[in-house]
């Protein structure tokens, strides 16, 4: 199967043969989605009137489940974990573990304009969203095709997102998420992309909710091990609790 996409792949290059939104989009999923990962990473807050926000976190993720870690000072006593579709928060303060549920989803993590929704949303872009190519146009420079989704359900985050993906590299450049209304809910860009471990990856990504006045959260990539072995104790709650 590898081999058949990689002759269609030249054939789209060399005689201009057009990808589908859809094929696009499992391009994409071929560059961001692993089996496994170690990250460590840093937050940054950005909030009016108030200083920078800094936090760091680590972050081992296996599958569809995570366990992060704050390695800040001020939060280290914070730690989630991600079981597929839930998430987890243990207060070391309180020696309180809660599960984040209903109107909490839509709160940002750490204060941030990164939701509890946007971090548990799952893979099923497929099955839930009508796809379409609109076109191709440059984008900070770069090459871009643009593709729409549109939900063909009501249990979605967000009923419309369009995405500009990096025609060389699959990267998603920008995506801008909306309401049914229309109205612009949020924004994601990324103004870094390396190459890890012989794929292409978003090292710093921009997060601004557009329903907030100057605001944004941007989140750096400082390390990065992609399909390395992850031991399953860490998704366990009794790892959480510890």
């Amino acid at each position: 199967m590898k081999y058949k996409l990689g002759i269609f792949l030249f054939f789209v290059v060399c005689f201009g043969f057009a990808l589908t939104g859809e094929e696009i989009l499992r391009e994409v999923d071929k560059r961001v989605n692993f089996d496994s990962a170690i990250l460590t990473m840093r937050m940054e807050i950005y909030l009016p009137n108030q200083p920078v926000r800094l936090k760091r976190l680590k972050s081992w993720i296996k599958n569809d489940n995570a366990y992060v870690e704050f390695l800040n000072k001020e939060d280290r006593n914070t730690r989630y974990l991600k079981l597929k579709k839930q998430m987890w928060v243990y207060d070391g303060e309180e020696n309180n573990t809660f599960l984040i549920s209903g109107h909490m989803l839509k709160q940002g993590m750490m204060g941030s304009d990164v939701s509890y929704e946007d971090a548990l949303e799952a893979d099923e872009v497929y099955e839930k969203y009508s796809i379409q190519l609109l076109g191709e146009e440059k984008y900070q420079g770069y090459e871009c095709y643009v593709v729409e989704l549109t939900a063909r359900v009501k249990e979605v985050t967000y009923y419309r997102r369009k995405m500009w993906v990096d025609k060389a590299t699959f990267v998603p450049l920008r995506e801008e998420r909306y309401a049914p209304s229309g109205k612009l809910l949020k924004v994601q860009e990324a103004s870094e992309i390396r190459q890890i471990g012989g794929r292409w990856f978003a090292t710093v990504t921009t997060v601004s909710d557009q329903l907030k006045k100057n605001t944004k959260t941007v989140v750096v990539v400082e390390e990065a091990s992609f399909d390395v072995p992850v031991s399953d104790t860490y998704f366990t709650r009794r790892h959480l609790e510890r």
